[in-house]
């Protein structure tokens, strides 16, 4: 017998540690993948870390793929999976909250594009056009100066080729969960 639950013991440690070391496989693999991708690099080398994971709010999902074009859902200030901010942008929030929901929303729109490239092994994108909503009063004006956070942000992360894109930016009396900001995006597969 006791022979017998030494033996155990000892399948019980090989299994252990067999399941320690495929844990650290699956940590490296997770991290080959994400470096193999040319977007997660950049977002990191420019410090822009992942805030939130892909989450759809209803029935749709963070991103579509049809044939060569990439279609990002409108994307809000989602930091942890909750909603940093909420509110008017004119009324409720400071000038620095605006700036930063159209940055962590454009942050989020980066993330759930990589995700997109993952999938297709793609190495060069360029964004076609971008749409931001902002939850504001009809007084406000700044639509355009505030929308650049998010313009300016995809040509530092894809250069001035593949980032620069058409636009609209569109003053709405209300957004999903009272977000100051939601930021959409198309994208088409250069390779």
């Amino acid at each position: 017998k006791l022979k017998a639950l030494k033996e155990t013991h000892v399948i019980d440690v090989e299994i252990l540690l067999f399941t320690k070391k495929i844990r650290k496989l699956n940590v490296l693999h997770v991290f080959i993948t994400l470096m193999n991708n040319f977007l997660s690099k950049k977002l990191l080398s420019l410090n822009l870390n992942r805030k939130n994971e892909a989450i759809s709010l209803a029935n749709y999902k963070p991103f579509v793929i049809f044939e060569k074009l990439i279609f990002i859902s409108g994307q809000l200030p989602f930091e942890k999976n909750k909603l940093k901010f909420t509110g008017k942008i004119d009324t409720e929030l400071s000038d620095v909250e605006a700036q930063q929901s159209v940055s962590l929303s454009t942050n989020n729109l980066l993330w759930n594009l990589n995700d997109a490239i993952d999938e297709l092994k793609v190495s060069r994108i360029k964004c076609l056009n971008l749409k931001g909503y902002f939850n504001c009063t009809k007084s406000f004006k700044d639509h355009s100066v505030l929308f650049d956070i998010s313009s300016n942000l995809l040509i530092k992360v894809l250069g001035e080729v593949d980032g620069s894109h058409s636009r609209s930016v569109i003053g709405v009396n209300s957004l999903p969960k009272e977000s100051p900001v939601e930021i959409d995006g198309i994208f088409g597969i250069l390779d």
